[in-house]
């Protein structure tokens, strides 16, 4: 294990260490990354991978201009290793997420409120506004609704179980839209199509209808990336 390799997990656990225990509050604001440098000695490559890591677990957020705040304390599930995934690595993601994301929609036609439903609608044309950018906009938006999904159930162990994979989904809708040959109009409809069909199900309160349309979803992505489909 190399030296910078080694840094960079010392770093990481002294700060998730320093959330968890309380040193940093919630809703506090991290000290600026030229402190941190010179806190741990460490470079700022070194400090931002950290913090992006702690991003990808939903410990903290980073606000521009502002910096970087504590969001829970809660220790997430043990991170996948942030080394650049492969692509069997992607495809039992996925195999997950038909799972998980089925459920997540399942359980958020049944406990979803107005609220939910309020910031659901948001999220979605959102993301079908991003979409009309270029071939790669949108990457952002789509995770946040399949999140708030998650958020929709009421369930922590759901949005704890998303969170985890965060980076994977991010890397796999980026790799689909870089593969894809499909015109780009052609991908924007399908695309706003099937998140249509998951959201119209959520807002009707139809757990059935839901989950299969969020299994569906997850599985055209999947064989957009591996098959190459353009449905």
């Amino acid at each position: 294990m190399s030296r910078c390799t080694t840094l960079t997990e010392s770093v990481y656990q002294a700060l998730l260490a320093g959330v968890v225990d309380g040193g940093y509050p919630v809703g506090a604001r991290l000290p600026p990354e030229a402190e941190l440098c010179k806190t741990f000695g460490a470079s700022r490559p070194v400090i931002r991978e950290v913090l992006a890591r702690l991003r990808a677990q939903g410990m903290i957020e980073s606000r521009k201009g502002s910096g970087s705040y504590v969001l829970r304390r809660t220790a997430a599930a043990p991170p996948m290793s942030e080394d650049i995934a492969s692509m069997a690595e992607i495809e039992a993601c996925y195999d997950f997420r038909v799972s998980l994301e089925g459920e997540c929609a399942y359980f958020a036609a049944l406990n979803r409120d107005d609220e939910d439903r309020a910031e659901l609608t948001a999220v979605f044309e959102a993301f079908c506004s991003a979409l009309g950018e270029n071939k790669r906009g949108g990457i952002n938006d789509d995770f946040q609704f399949h999140l708030k999904i998650a958020e929709a159930t009421h369930n922590p162990f759901f949005v704890s179980a998303f969170q985890t994979i965060q980076s994977r989904v991010h890397m796999a809708i980026d790799i689909s839209r870089q593969l894809t040959a499909t015109p780009h109009d052609v991908r924007r409809k399908t695309l706003i199509r099937e998140h249509s069909a998951v959201l119209d199900a959520i807002l009707a309160g139809d757990p059935i209808k839901a989950r299969r349309a969020m299994r569906q979803h997850v599985s055209n992505s999947k064989n957009r990336v591996f098959k190459g489909e353009s449905h």
